[in-house]
């Protein structure tokens, strides 16, 4: 399996310790972000048929 440093596109995002702290730290916030999105959602929709119904 080819590790992300080797990856010819996303290597030059990964090449260095700095910039795989940066984009993981991105990607956790991203993840939480969606994790919100998703739930918020959940709540709108459960509340949209509950005030239709």
């Amino acid at each position: 399996m080819i590790s992300l440093d080797e990856d010819e596109i996303l290597g030059e995002f990964f090449n260095s310790p700095e910039k795989k702290a940066k984009w993981l730290v991105r990607i956790k916030y991203a993840y939480i972000f969606w994790i919100i999105f998703v739930i918020l959602g959940i709540i709108f929709l459960f509340f949209y048929y509950l005030l239709i119904n």
